[in-house]
């Protein structure tokens, strides 16, 4: 998902990541773990396209009546982050001006 978000951002002047601001990499070197709640703030837009993708299929599927049904967004981005290595990207994508 991750990889057409960043075709998206690269090819859309409207994407929804807005203006690519440089500040954000300062913040965090490549090499250093961000914490959970760093990580969610730096992810927070992927995420939450991934979520609420997820919430829709489910509804759409039926499989929301016996899969997740107490979870919520702030577990959801937990278990990204248990399953992620908590480093900024290398390289952000940037878009055209």
């Amino acid at each position: 998902m991750v990889n057409y978000y960043g075709k998206d951002a690269q090819n859309d002047m409207n994407s929804h990541h807005g203006e690519y601001n440089s500040d954000d990499e300062n913040l965090y070197r490549e090499d250093e773990v961000m914490n959970v709640q760093d990580w969610t703030s730096y992810y927070s837009d992927d995420l939450y396209n991934m979520w609420s993708h997820l919430r829709e299929y489910m509804s759409h599927t039926g499989c929301a009546a016996y899969m997740m049904q107490h979870a919520d967004y702030t577990n959801f981005a937990q278990y990204c982050y248990s399953m992620s290595h908590g480093h900024p990207y290398a390289d952000r994508v940037q878009t055209r001006n």
